[in-house]
């Protein structure tokens, strides 16, 4: 958050003026270079930040057995990609990239956030909601944060004026009112991480969605006159896999009725195991009450005449869960073929995911196959908003605005992409780096136990999307290159600007 900003939440009214004085503050102004837009107002923004989905878990991204019409609907809207990347195979490095614009690397946020954490998002960046909330925006954040579980580092410090439904954990207690977590026990100071908080007016029976949509509505028609940008990070499709009954029993019939037989799980190195189908009811449940709640949303806006003036950004937070460690005998709840693996892992299971970026009128739908990363979303929505970018801020990111309205991909597929995941996970990953180029993919496995002969693995993605044969010593040359680009990135974003 900008110092600006931060002093006007931390001083009370009647030191205001003051800092406003010596800060030489001027009140913000929106660029005009955008296209012409209704009212010569600047764009709403609204992102859709949705937890553990899959690559293939949505219809518009080749799931049978998923049922999502209305984010299937947004993807015929949508310029729709192919080829995007989480920063990082797990959650809290890749939401502080949404936020910085920066590899989560270099803020030091590498692994998931357990609770307690003294770990954080700097309070010194200047985050994608300072940022609009500098431009004029009214921002609003509601869900997931999982950057930090201490009252000073939520997101009412990191530019958003509004803040629902942000618990102190990595997810909720239940999915069911009242959102608990069943003998949670009481944490250092009384503090429940896993409760999800503004929900307390419920009945027995209400479904987390369902309520936080309900939440994220009343921003939009309390701000529908002022630009405003809205961060709706959804808890679901993480765990607990809960979802209202009606639905899982729905789902239960169409397996039954398919006639399929369950597939034997795929062994994964270090003795994991991944799921093979998608064929777990309760999970598909939880996807169609999502679907169904962003469809209300959409639905909103359209009602509220602000579906032309309004961006969409729909992605996710990682991959999958679809890989377990041994014990685990089924794998995790969704299946991410035909990508390798899921969540936790550098495979392409584990970072690739379905995003997609629409604005009627200013548009055009599209497929692209252009690489992507999360850092980019940040220049990106700034530039779509016409608000001047943040080079030194989100220097991790590129704007995507001439491939989302010009369709150009030759500079930009040239550009690699890096992950580095130096932690074991539940899903049986130990820790590696990986690094693309064009179709080229790199995984360094550095785990003191791989033997050198074994450290690189060297994959052809356009041939093999899979990851199932490893080209590193055919290719010999394109390995030591990649490994080479590897390590320049490496020690260019560790821990530090």
């Amino acid at each position: 958050m900008s110092i600006k900003i931060k002093l006007l939440r931390l001083f009370p009214d009647a030191l205001i003026l003051i800092v406003l004085v010596s800060a030489g503050f001027q009140t913000p102004t929106i660029l005009a270079e955008e296209p012409k837009r209704s009212a010569n107002r600047a764009p709403n923004v609204i992102v859709f930040f949705i937890d553990d989905l899959g690559y293939t878990d949505l219809g518009c991204y080749g799931s049978t057995y998923h049922e999502t019409p209305q984010i299937d609907q947004l993807a015929r809207q949508s310029v729709r990609f192919s080829d995007f990347y989480s920063a990082n195979p797990v959650c809290s490095p890749t939401r502080a990239a949404l936020m910085t614009g920066k590899a989560p690397n270099r803020l030091g946020i590498t692994q998931w956030l357990n609770q307690p954490n003294e770990l954080h998002l700097p309070l010194e960046e200047v985050t994608i909601g300072e940022a609009l909330s500098e431009a004029g925006y009214k921002t609003g954040y509601i869900g997931k944060w999982h950057l930090g579980d201490k009252d000073k580092h939520l997101p009412q410090f990191q530019g958003f004026d509004w803040v629902r439904c942000v618990n102190r954990g990595g997810s909720p207690g239940s999915y069911f009112y009242p959102y608990k977590r069943r003998g949670n026990k009481n944490k250092p100071n009384g503090i429940l991480f896993w409760d999800v908080p503004d929900l307390d007016d419920g009945n027995e029976g209400d479904y987390l969605n369902d309520a936080m949509t309900d939440q994220a509505l009343s921003f939009i028609k309390e701000n529908q006159k002022s630009p405003f940008f809205l961060c709706f990070a959804h808890y679901a499709v993480h765990t607990p896999i809960q979802a209202p009954d009606a639905l899982v029993d729905k789902y239960n019939a169409k397996l039954d009725s398919s006639g399929e037989q369950p597939r034997d799980v795929i062994a994964e190195r270090n003795g994991a195991r991944t799921r093979s189908s998608q064929n777990n009811p309760t999970y598909a449940a939880m996807l169609e009450n999502l679907d169904t709640n962003v469809g209300r949303v959409l639905q909103e806006i359209e009602n509220l005449s602000l579906r032309e003036n309004t961006i969409i950004v729909f992605t996710s937070d990682n991959g999958g869960l679809s890989t377990l460690a041994s014990h685990r005998r089924s794998g995790g709840p969704t299946c991410c073929l035909p990508l390798r693996a899921g969540k936790g892992w550098t495979y392409e299971g584990g970072i690739r995911i379905p995003t997609m970026i629409s604005w009627p009128g200013q548009l055009e739908p599209a497929d692209s196959s252009v690489l992507g990363i999360t850092m980019d979303l940040y220049p990106t929505i700034l530039d779509l908003a016409g608000v001047a970018p943040k080079p030194s801020q989100h220097l991790d990111g590129i704007s995507l605005v001439p491939v989302l309205k010009n369709n150009a991909e030759e500079d930009l597929n040239s550009r690699s992409l890096a992950w580095t995941y130096p932690h074991e996970h539940g899903s049986g990953h130990s820790p590696s780096n990986a690094i693309r180029v064009g179709k080229w993919k790199l995984i360094q496995l550095t785990d003191e136990k791989t033997s050198p002969k074994d450290r690189y693995e060297l994959y052809d993605l356009q041939a093999d999307i899979g990851e199932s044969k490893n080209l590193a010593i055919e290719h010999h040359d394109k390995t030591h290159q990649l490994a080479k680009r590897l390590s320049e990135w490496l020690e260019s974003t560790r821990g530090g600007n």
